[in-house]
């Protein structure tokens, strides 16, 4: 089963999202960012998702494991909570991206083990949406992956 962590990141200045889909074996695919539209927390962790779930599908990986720190994101989805009004078009479109996957979990998981994730969203990469494959990786990403491969704490 492919793995998928995603995180949104929002500054005063700035909203992106990113994440890193990783293989059965725990080694990374692809890791993506981009700048979202969308100033509030839930909206860019839920976009976040949905880039990473497209992206999956993109690439004929339809066995996918989503793990998000956001809670809130993670239970709208399993539909444990209501969704906001102002979320349902969000939630709706990742809703539509599902209904290609074979088979889907969704998790929370602690912000400490979603730290790669939370670096590739706190990228700055100018305007739009970028892929970076391993060789291409920071080393400070590298770093945060082996430790978290080697389930260092």
């Amino acid at each position: 089963m492919t793995v998928l962590h995603c995180d949104g990141s929002l500054t005063a200045d700035r909203a992106s999202y990113g994440g890193i889909i990783h293989d059965a074996t725990g080694a990374a695919i692809m890791a993506f960012v981009g700048n979202g539209d969308d100033n509030s927390v839930l909206g860019i962790e839920l976009y976040a998702i949905f880039r990473g779930v497209s992206l999956c599908v993109k690439n004929s990986q339809l066995q996918v494991s989503i793990r998000s720190d956001s809670k809130l994101a993670v239970d709208i989805l399993n539909e444990v909570v209501s969704c906001p009004w102002n979320m349902q078009t969000l939630r709706d479109h990742i809703s539509s991206i599902f209904q290609h996957l074979q088979c889907k979990e969704i998790k929370h998981v602690w912000r400490e083990i979603n730290q790669p994730a939370d670096f590739i969203a706190s990228m700055d990469i100018g305007d739009g949406e970028v892929i970076i494959y391993p060789p291409d990786f920071p080393q400070e990403l590298v770093e945060l992956l082996t430790n978290d491969y080697d389930r260092k704490v």
